[in-house]
């Protein structure tokens, strides 16, 4: 399976009041790493908005490891797995850069609608070529 790896720094408005990272920004983190993959696809939310589609999430998981600490550099593991139904699901897994520390592990899945928000059950079309190419790029070992 094949990872990108997306940097970011912890900053200080990310702490909690006891120097450690606050949960909700592992998700955010999880974002940044998503839309850095999507990037290369041309699959943005806006570029899926100008072929007609959204992805709305409807599952979320984050597993927390270890805390991380404002100034720390993190590495944010992005990929996607091969969609069953018309949905994408994104593994991620965030490390510690300076010694490989696992930090979190989680997923997202994201189910395809219609801008109009109309359920779609197969691929086709150029979302469907892109989508392909994100996964075929995502496999590859």
């Amino acid at each position: 399976m094949q990872w990108i790896a997306t940097e970011e720094t912890v900053r200080f408005n990310e702490v909690d009041e006891w120097g450690t990272a606050w949960h909700g920004h592992y998700l955010a983190w999880f974002e940044a790493g998503r839309l850095a993959l999507l990037r290369q696809f041309d699959l943005t939310p806006k570029q899926m908005v100008a072929l007609g589609y959204i992805a709305p999430v409807i599952r979320l998981e984050c597993d927390f490891k270890h805390p991380a600490a404002c100034g720390d550099s993190i590495i944010i593991q992005t990929t996607v797995v091969k969609p069953e139904i018309a949905a994408l699901t994104f593994k991620f897994e965030i490390y510690l850069k300076e010694d490989n520390t696992l930090l979190a592990r989680g997923n997202t899945t994201q189910v395809l609608l219609t801008v109009n928000k109309k359920m779609i059950y197969r691929l086709s079309g150029e979302l469907e070529k892109r989508i392909n190419k994100l996964v075929a790029h995502c496999r590859q070992s």
